[in-house]
């Protein structure tokens, strides 16, 4: 495993995919065992739903086809009696024999009769019949279902947080994922790399997961960030006015025209947008700062990356002689290919890049941005001394939170299918974030420094899980009722109590206000006129709202069995809003009536522990 990572690309494609694969197969195995769900039991139940429900879709069918014919016979019966009675009233106008009007009105009086006799008769008994028959057989479906349901409730109990981070500890160990971002990671990322918090007020974060790469840290962010946009808006204005004009009997004329005068005006107006981007700490070439953005390899033949490569060797050599001009620090490297696609001609030593792109280096960076599968080159790559930032195209819509209640169902087989092409994907997803990263055998081979942490900090989560907590709420509890657009959630902390932090989280959002703006446009009255164009004028506003956060050992299955105790409610009602509580991966968030609110996360401890001490008591019994 050691040696075979200084070419990860080809590791994945010929061992960690199928062995990933192969990991989540058998932890869904292992959640079955564990759960002690009937298989055989539940795929007999979803065989006869599945045959079921496939009759119902034919009596469903069938009777569409029945209500067809129904309703062609109602519209012929009753056209048939229209053209009865144009047929008499044409007789009664003489524009017809008298006889034959009164006979064409008997034929179709006699065959509108037939037609309600046969829905009467045939076609009600029918559909009545295959009514009841699919009523009957949707009741045998729901009773299935909920069966099916029951039979696999066990084992929806047991999803949980954090599994995918465990599936890819065991195909690769390389990658360590941390249960969340605590305080100690990202002192050490503070002090060691000088990494920054997110202090912006218009960035908030949504998720993140911390780990470390062979001891070098990282942290996968995705964050929730408003932009200001310049938008268009129009208004219309219909003026009319008389001419005298000429006309060629040389005779004056009033004419009346009109004309619809357009106007527009750009005015500011939020817009909101996610970003999901891999920053990774390490002390390899720490002077060096360089970026890089995709380029236009995807897609592409061989022969036509060939030629792309040999028209930017042209920029390249006059980049070449520019440095050499203006005593800049650009140095061409012998690899034609690595310096077209990767680029990142904008270092700034090159030194630390030729020590940190080494021929294998090269060459790995180049096989990932030529490989078509399954993204190709669709990374950017930012190096800032000792901290790297890769964003990939593709991590931008991919589900890195993970949350378990999505592998809930009624069908085992089905389930583990969604269970297992979900764990594929987040690893595909993720390993191709780092693979810019592991392509660099100098990042794998340095290791940190021993780092001492110290024994008490500010906070005991941090702010980055503060937001992410935040925005797991509904957001109608947080944002200010006025608020006409998205919120982003900023977390201040405010104090610490024992194991936990309580924090303001401010909603910032802006409130609509309707405007019109007159804009003088000249018309074809050669006058001047004020054009009304409607506009939205946005004003921040923002609500405050406090939060208390603490790292609770536990699972999701406890939690969701706790929430159901009678103690928990009584605790909850006391003093929380209701459902204003949320537990995911290792930590609980709750919602305060107010900041000095009677309410201590501290006291949910005892029911965690209450609830460990059950499980074994059962075990034991």
């Amino acid at each position: 495993m050691e040696d075979s990572i200084l070419e990860p690309l080809d590791l994945y494609h010929t061992r960690l995919k199928s062995l990933h694969h192969e990991n989540a197969s058998k932890y869904f195995d292992e959640l079955v065992k564990k759960s002690g769900i009937s298989v055989a039991e539940n795929r007999e139940t979803i065989k006869v739903y599945d045959a079921k429900n496939k009759k119902l879709g034919h009596i469903k069918r069938t009777l569409r086809k029945y209500q067809m014919i129904k309703t062609g016979l109602i519209l012929g019966s009753i056209l048939f009696i229209i053209l009865g009675i144009i047929a008499i009233y044409t007789g009664v106008k003489k524009q017809i024999p008298l006889y034959l009007g009164i006979l064409f009105l008997c034929i179709s009086f006699a065959l509108a009769i037939i037609g309600f006799i046969l829905i009467k008769k045939k076609i009600n008994p029918v559909c009545k019949n295959i009514e009841a028959k699919r009523l009957s057989l949707e009741e045998e479906l729901q009773n299935l279902l909920d069966k099916a349901w029951s039979q696999m409730a066990a084992l929806n109990a047991l999803f949980d947080w954090n599994m995918p981070a465990e599936i890819i500890t065991r195909t690769t160990p390389l990658i360590q994922l941390d249960p969340y971002f605590d305080a100690k990671k990202l002192q050490y990322l503070k002090e060691k790399y000088h990494f920054a918090e997110n202090d912006k007020e218009n960035i908030s974060t949504i998720f993140v997961q911390s780990g470390s790469i062979l001891g070098n840290p990282f942290l996968l962010c995705r964050t929730y960030k408003q932009l200001w946009i310049n938008k268009t808006y129009t208004g219309t204005l219909t003026i009319h006015w008389t001419e005298q004009v000429r006309g060629s009997d040389g005779k004056t004329q009033t004419v009346h025209r009109s004309e619809i005068l357009h106007a527009s005006i750009i005015k500011p107006a939020p817009n909101y947008d996610y970003e999901t981007y891999l920053v990774y700490g390490n002390d390899a070439a720490p002077n060096l700062n360089f970026y890089r953005y995709p380029s236009e390899a995807n897609g592409k033949s061989e022969k036509a990356i060939a030629k792309m490569v040999s028209s930017g060797v042209k920029k390249l050599d006059r980049l070449a002689r520019e440095a050499v001009e203006k005593n800049q620090n650009y140095t061409r490297l012998n690899s034609d290919e690595f310096e077209v696609l990767f680029g990142g001609e904008n270092r700034d030593n090159e030194v630390e890049f030729r020590l940190l792109f080494t021929p294998l280096a090269q060459k790995n960076e180049v096989k990932l941005i030529k490989s078509q599968v399954p993204y190709g080159d669709d990374f950017y790559f930012e190096k800032a001394k000792n901290l790297n930032y890769i964003k990939s195209n593709h991590s931008q819509t991919q589900d890195y939170y993970a949350d378990p209640n999505q592998f809930i169902g009624f069908s085992v087989d089905q389930m583990k299918e969604k269970f297992v092409q979900f764990n594929d994907k987040y690893f595909q997803s993720l390993f191709f974030d780092f693979m810019p990263l592991l392509s660099i055998p100098l990042y794998q081979q340095h290791k940190p420094k021993e780092y001492i942490y110290k024994e008490e900090y500010r906070s005991n989560i941090t702010s980055f899980e503060h937001e992410a907590l935040a925005n797991s709420f509904d957001c109608d509890l947080l944002k200010n009722p006025a608020s006409a657009t998205d919120s982003i959630l900023k977390a201040t902390f405010e104090k610490k109590n024992k194991t936990v932090d309580l924090v303001k989280i401010r909603a910032n959002s802006f409130k609509a206000t309707e405007r019109i703006e007159f804009i003088p446009v000249f018309g074809g009255d050669g006058r001047v006129h004020s054009v009304p164009v409607p506009w939205i004028e946005y004003e921040p506003i923002y609500q405050d709202t406090w939060m208390e956060v603490k790292a609770q050992n536990g699972s999701r299955p406890q939690f969701n069995h706790i929430s159901q105790t009678e103690a928990f409610q009584k605790f909850m009602t006391n003093s929380q809003r209701k459902t204003a509580i949320l537990f995911e991966r290792g930590l609980m968030a709750a919602l305060l009536k107010e900041q000095t609110a009677n309410v201590d996360l501290n006291d949910v401890s005892p029911f965690f522990e209450e609830s460990e001490k059950e499980k074994i008591n059962s075990r034991k019994n």
